[in-house]
């Protein structure tokens, strides 16, 4: 039966194979780049995405990255993935010069196994994504929030992930894709974790212990619960400051780490949940502040390499992501970070349009005004 299974599931991924394979282009922010890339959010499922990947023509991002609920997309093995969303989204980014991160969560009951998610099933599901949205698709955020019960869609273990993860990537590797496995993305407990929640920093030495270093180029990390100005140190008693960031980076360094990467995959500013301070973040030129400093303030460290900080387009209702800034409120109706991204993009690259944005971190960034 499990052999019968098999095979029809390979059979099915053959049957959807009809894309060829293509050169992708080098990118920002991967390994071996010195360049900072600026990244947002493209919400398929939601108002105004078209619209929003429209944007790109005058907010020339490096990186979008795209949530694909798997059980939602494909709930059963012998359906047709239902993905014209997202083919929309793919077609209107064509010709903008920016790739895409598929951020793969909820992975469907048929993909399980006893023991957790079958690595050779989601690798067939990831080369068959390949080759789909070739040259967009570059990279693969693989079950983010992995450190949490939702994330990994069972009790966290970080040496069950590390050997899904590194036998998704093999797997990979032997069909001849180059997709960047991006792991972990990780994130701190907040007041809604569950009580099987890891601590961020604890699931992360463990997967260190479990043989990171060989086997993790870029880890990514989200926080989408934070407290203070951007500026706020952080302790291992804050979890909420954004410069929490340091002190994952410290266990990086604290395991021979330093040539790894972290992407930093998605912020929300602080709202009030922590602190009732943090209320005045409510208003949408106080966000933009706020955001616009944390920017700056990340892409100034070296081992930054890519921050998606915001979204295109309004999140949907219900989403498991937090309250993220939506950079297009309306058809017409802008949020005040559009300006002050655009304008830090420029400042960092005043070059012509068919440069991409980042240039090398070492190059300061001036002031710019957040006015539209």
């Amino acid at each position: 039966m499990k052999r019968a299974l098999q095979s029809g599931i390979v059979g099915f991924f053959l049957c959807l194979l009809i894309f060829p394979l293509q050169t992708i282009q080098a990118v920002r922010g991967v390994p071996g780049s010195p360049d900072f890339g600026y990244g947002a959010w493209i919400h398929p499922q939601s108002t105004l995405s078209i619209e929003g990947a429209q944007l790109l023509g005058e907010l020339p991002l490096d990186w979008v990255a795209i949530p694909l609920d798997w059980a939602e997309a494909m709930p059963q093995i012998s359906s047709s993935p239902e993905l014209g969303a997202l083919d929309a989204v793919f077609n209107a980014l064509t010709g903008r010069g920016t790739v895409v991160m598929l951020r793969l969560y909820n992975p469907p009951g048929w993909a399980k196994t006893e023991t957790g998610l079958n690595a050779d099933i989601t690798a067939q599901w990831l080369f068959w994504l390949y080759q789909r949205y070739q040259p967009r698709l570059r990279a693969v955020e693989l079950l983010p929030a992995a450190n949490t019960r939702q994330g990994w869609g069972n009790s966290p273990d970080p040496c069950q992930y590390a050997n899904f993860f590194m036998e998704v990537k093999t797997a990979l590797n032997s069909r001849g894709s180059d997709l960047l496995l991006i792991a972990g993305g990780l994130q701190p407990l907040n007041p809604a974790s569950d009580r099987e929640d890891w601590d961020d920093l604890d699931f992360l030495q463990d997967l260190y212990n479990c043989g990171a270093k060989t086997w993790m180029p870029v880890l990514s990390i989200q926080m989408p619960v934070l407290s203070g100005d951007p500026a706020r140190p952080a302790s291992g008693e804050d979890p909420f400051a954004l410069r929490h960031y340091e002190l994952v980076r410290q266990t990086m360094l604290n395991n021979d780490h330093a040539e790894g990467i972290l992407w930093v995959t998605l912020i929300n500013p602080p709202d009030g949940t922590i602190d009732i301070a943090d209320q005045k973040y409510a208003q949408s030129v106080q966000q933009a502040e706020w955001l616009k400093q944390a920017l700056i303030q990340m892409r100034s460290q070296l081992y930054m390499g890519v921050v998606f900080l915001s979204s295109l387009n309004p999140p949907p209702a219900g989403n498991p992501f937090g309250n993220q800034t939506a950079l297009l409120t309306g058809r017409q109706s802008y949020h005040p970070f559009y300006s002050a991204l655009q304008a830090v993009i420029q400042q960092t690259n005043p070059s012509a349009t068919s440069n991409r944005p980042g240039r090398p971190k070492s190059i300061p960034i001036p002031k710019c005004q957040n006015k539209k």
